[in-house]
């Protein structure tokens, strides 16, 4: 059993009756002692945020979820190969960024590791999150891998995706560091590392670091 992190798009509904209203930071705070809760399905998520958001709003208030990576694959185009990270069986990572976790392929025991042969992949992952050093808010981000050598085991390269969870560092800092660490432990011939991350104040901060000369396109998510 694991416990591996959701990140859903919430949509919430609020009658036009209701004699109250919910402002922006009170959502975000609200939303954020959902964060390390566990819940034993989407269903049982959408009925408590209803019934906590109802009661303080005195009005039904209808709460639906989409998984995010579900809502960032229908308004971007990673390309036909593009594979998902985010299914692999890997529970919360406490305690900072663990760079000792990851490993390539040959080296792992899981079934869902490609051959160790040299190869390009792009793996991607919605669940990608750290602190702002700032404010302690939290930012949300799919990142995204560009990577030919030797395959990294993916099971243990999400692993060290959410490593980053109870990190606290900037936007441009957290991209630097997952390029920096996995071009220095799985020594890939060619590496980029992008993240798109949450809108914030109505600016996109979308780090990319590259080994070699790539062309950018800049579409946006549902993140955006």
């Amino acid at each position: 059993m694991h416990e591996r992190p959701q990140i859903a798009v919430v949509e919430l509904v609020i009658p036009c009756d209701s004699p109250y209203t919910l402002e922006m930071s009170d959502a975000h705070r609200y939303f954020l002692t959902l964060r390390d809760q566990c819940f034993e399905s989407t269903d049982s998520l959408e009925a408590r945020a209803a019934a906590e958001l109802s009661s303080h709003l005195q009005a039904y208030v209808l709460v639906r979820t989409t998984p995010v990576r579900q809502a960032v694959r229908a308004t971007t185009a990673w390309g036909p190969d593009a594979q998902s990270l985010d299914l692999a069986p890997v529970s919360v990572v406490r305690g900072g960024v663990q760079a000792s976790l990851l490993r390539h392929a040959r080296h792992a025991r899981h079934a869902d590791t490609p051959s160790a042969l040299p190869s390009r992949e792009c793996l991607t992952s919605d669940l990608l999150s750290v602190r702002c050093p700032l404010t302690d808010g939290v930012d949300y981000g799919t990142v995204w891998f560009d990577y030919t050598g030797e395959p990294i085991c993916r099971h243990s390269l999400l692993a060290y995706v959410l490593s980053y969870r109870d990190s606290a560092m900037f936007i441009e800092q957290c991209v630097e560091r997952l390029f920096a660490d996995v071009l220095a432990t799985c020594a890939p011939t060619r590496l980029a590392v992008g993240a798109r991350f949450t809108r914030r104040h109505g600016i996109d901060i979308n780090p990319v670091r590259s080994t070699h000369a790539i062309a950018i396109t800049n579409i946006r998510t549902v993140r955006q």
